[in-house]
């Protein structure tokens, strides 16, 4: 009230109106008492709105707590769960790291093993080669030189042939040219055959006498003869030896082709070998990590438990190890819902 009085004076200093505040005062008294009864009625009205209100507040301050309450163990759960679920995480990401570096590891093995075998059947290769060379080189040479000695044999048997020819022709001719006279005289009586028969025997004792004097030569030339039908027979033989030996060599030639290209086939089958597991292996790098990214990414428990299945067969979890994986709550979620 007194407040009032004093905003009315200033209202009335500045407005310039004199106004008798102490009969308004007056006035306002006796409006106030008239107004009395039903300021009680609304005051106890408005203090039952209040106690509504209070009720009601409460009623609400109770649920409030116990949503709060509530949220408070959801969270606590939902933290449990994300710590569960990023230390498997963890776990997870150290096997495939592992894994990972293992798995590079046998590619470089391989890699290098492949290169190792590449380089063995290059040198293996180049010295079946020179082997062939130096084979076909000796066995030209040793050709060569026995069509060379047979050569050599033939002309010799050719001339000493010629020269015994050349000494036949001097004997028959010696023969013929003492024999002639006794062919012509049978003509004549007794006495002319007579002479006759004495220059036919006349000129038989020379040419056994001519005879006589060529059998060293004779025998000489029967000697060389025999001489180089031994040599041509021990040439065949050696001949012989030699193309046995030939063929030896080029079975053994052909033997070590085949085994060559055994072994090229076996070197070229583990080589396609250690391809394919170097890209079963990324395949399967491939085939994990879809793997665990669908564990990561599902939102349903059977979902993320069969796709765990998957994972502890892949990873050959041990028995110890799928139990103690087996044990977390089913029914724990991934992610919190409103992190995910």
């Amino acid at each position: 009230m007194e407040k009032l009085k004093r905003l009315l004076q200033v209202a009335a200093r500045k407005s310039q109106v004199t106004l008798d505040v102490e009969k308004l005062c007056d006035l306002e008294i006796m409006t106030s008492s008239e107004t009395a009864d039903g300021e009680k009625a609304t005051a106890l009205y408005y203090q039952q709105e209040l106690k509504q209100l209070k009720e009601e507040f409460e009623r609400y301050k109770m649920r409030a707590q116990v949503v709060l309450k509530s949220k408070n163990t959801k969270d606590g759960n939902l933290g449990k769960e994300l710590e569960a679920a990023q230390e498997q995480l963890a776990e997870l990401k150290e096997k495939y790291v592992s894994l990972r570096l293992s798995c590079e590891e046998l590619e470089h093995q391989h890699q290098q093993e492949a290169e190792d075998w590449k380089q063995e059947l290059a040198q293996l290769q180049q010295l079946h080669r020179q082997e062939l060379e130096r084979c076909q080189l000796d066995f030209r040479d040793r050709t060569l030189k026995l069509e060379e000695e047979l050569h050599k044999q033939r002309d010799r048997a050719l001339a000493v042939l010629a020269e015994k020819d050349l000494e036949l022709e001097q004997l028959r001719s010696v023969a013929l040219a003492s024999g002639l006279p006794g062919r012509r005289s049978p003509v004549g009586g007794g006495g002319p055959g007579d002479v006759a028969d004495t220059s036919s025997s006349d000129s038989l004792t020379q040419a056994l006498q001519l005879a006589a004097a060529n059998e060293p030569t004779f025998f000489l030339y029967a000697e060389q003869l025999a001489r180089k039908e031994v040599e041509i027979t021990s040439l065949r033989k050696q001949k012989h030896k030699l193309e046995v030996e030939v063929h030896q060599l080029q079975d053994r030639l052909l033997e070590e082709g085949e085994r060559h290209r055994e072994e090229v086939a076996a070197l070229q089958s583990h080589i396609e070998k250690n391809i394919r597991d170097q890209s079963r292996e990324g395949a399967n790098l491939e085939y994990l990590k879809n793997i665990i990214y669908r564990f990561l990414t599902l939102p349903d428990s059977l979902g993320r438990q069969q796709t765990l299945t998957a994972i502890l067969t892949i990873l050959h979890f041990s028995p110890e190890e799928k139990k103690v994986v087996m044990r977390l709550p089913a029914s724990a979620s991934w992610w919190p819902s409103g992190k995910r």
